[in-house]
């Protein structure tokens, strides 16, 4: 039972910081709607479940390469600057009567799970709880799908409550408060790229 808790701890630290995922989650949510975010997240949670897959086997040395995470540095800051822009443009499509043009939920789906795999800031939370997330896993044959379990449990608790919170919200937002909003995302969003941008 308590790899199921150290599993719902870890997924719960790994979700709960408000950084560039939950800021795109927030942001689908209230531009497109309830079910945007939630895939969105859905990718996010594989892309946890993968890391901790690979803290199992003991591969996330191989992410602290200097070479390696030059790379991920460059494209995780690419991407979050490609989203920041992205959601400045969009800003100036929110309007009541403007009709928004969704694409199929797995793409929100893949994005959330791309945006998570290469956020630097993903793999430093990784990298800092990886000598306690290894040595859960490797006391027992089933700790590390019991590991899983939890945070699967963690991340997607907190994505239904986060989106959930969200869509309650939105009908109280104002158009105007919602291109505010979106433009704060963006902008947080590109600080984050320029910070990893920065840090090359």
């Amino acid at each position: 039972m308590h790899f199921i808790i150290s599993g719902i701890l870890l997924g719960l630290g790994a979700a709960i910081p408000i950084g560039p995922v939950n800021l795109e989650i927030a942001r689908r949510n209230l531009q497109l709607g309830f079910s945007y975010g939630i895939f969105t997240g859905i990718g996010a949670v594989a892309a946890d479940l993968l890391y901790l897959c690979i803290l199992s086997v003991g591969a996330l040395q191989l992410l602290q390469h200097s070479t390696v995470l030059y790379w991920i540095n460059l494209l995780g800051s690419a991407i979050l600057a490609w989203f920041g822009i992205h959601a400045l443009r969009a800003s100036k499509l929110i309007h009541p009567s403007t009709k928004l043009k969704r694409k199929p939920l797995k793409y929100y789906c893949i994005t959330g799970f791309i945006m998570t795999l290469i956020n630097p800031y993903t793999i430093l939370f990784w990298a800092s709880v990886s000598a306690r997330a290894a040595a859960i896993t490797q006391q027992h044959s089933g700790a590390a799908m019991l590991s899983g379990t939890g945070v699967i449990i963690g991340t997607l608790s907190w994505i239904i409550f986060f989106n959930s919170v969200l869509h309650w919200s939105r009908h109280y937002l104002s158009s105007n408060v919602k291109r505010i909003l979106n433009i704060a995302g963006g902008i947080i969003l590109l600080s984050f790229a320029v910070l990893g941008f920065l840090k090359i």
